[in-house]
């Protein structure tokens, strides 16, 4: 591009904020040139939000599922400062249904039992059960998984569920429960046919 053309061009563009800031609600030129950069640099946000959840899935995965344990029904447990236990579905269980669509629980103050459905996760074409880790109450249900079920796509290791144990079981909750290993190996074991 010719010198004169840039020079041009510049200038109608020049022009054209000149306009733009006078029959807006602009103070001046640089009130608009801070907006215009900050809707810039919100949408090159937005466009990479699937990239920063990609990298900060796997930084945290090794970490958070060594605090987990499982059923074999594909869910995770984990016990919470509070003595609350959160309850989700496993990235295992999410890939076998490749896209979770709607999730439906009992509702908070409900008792729950081991290995009793508490839910479903249902996928286009499939409705699953979600069995309870341990015997108690719902103490809290996660209302934005409830609401936009398709975020467990992205990130699987969400709570659903929190679960008070019964004080009987406070310290025995984990018996019969899976460690990540044995998980690990009991999903990597072939299906019979």
């Amino acid at each position: 591009m010719t010198k004169w053309k840039a020079v041009r061009i510049k200038q109608e563009l020049a022009e054209e904020v000149k306009k733009e800031v006078e029959k807006s609600d602009y103070k001046g030129l640089s009130e608009f040139v801070a907006d215009a950069i900050q809707q810039r640099l919100q949408t090159l946000a937005k466009q990479r939000v699937t990239e920063y959840l990609e990298r900060d899935k796997v930084a945290r995965t090794p970490q958070l599922q060594a605090q987990l344990f499982y059923t074999p029904k594909h869910v995770w447990a984990k016990m919470t400062p509070e003595g609350i236990v959160e309850v989700g579905v496993t990235e295992h269980f999410q890939k076998q249904l490749r896209e979770i669509v709607n999730i439906r629980t009992d509702g908070a103050g409900e008792e729950v039992s081991k290995d009793e459905p508490f839910g479903v996760a249902e996928s286009w074409w499939f409705t699953f059960d979600l069995y309870s880790p341990l015997n108690g109450k719902i103490a809290q249900v996660n209302k934005a998984i409830i609401e936009d079920p398709l975020t467990l796509n992205a990130d699987p290791f969400q709570w659903i569920v929190k679960v008070q144990p019964r004080q009987t079981e406070v310290d025995s909750w984990t018996d019969g429960l899976l460690n990540p290993q044995k998980y690990q190996a009991l999903i990597a074991k072939p299906k019979a046919a």
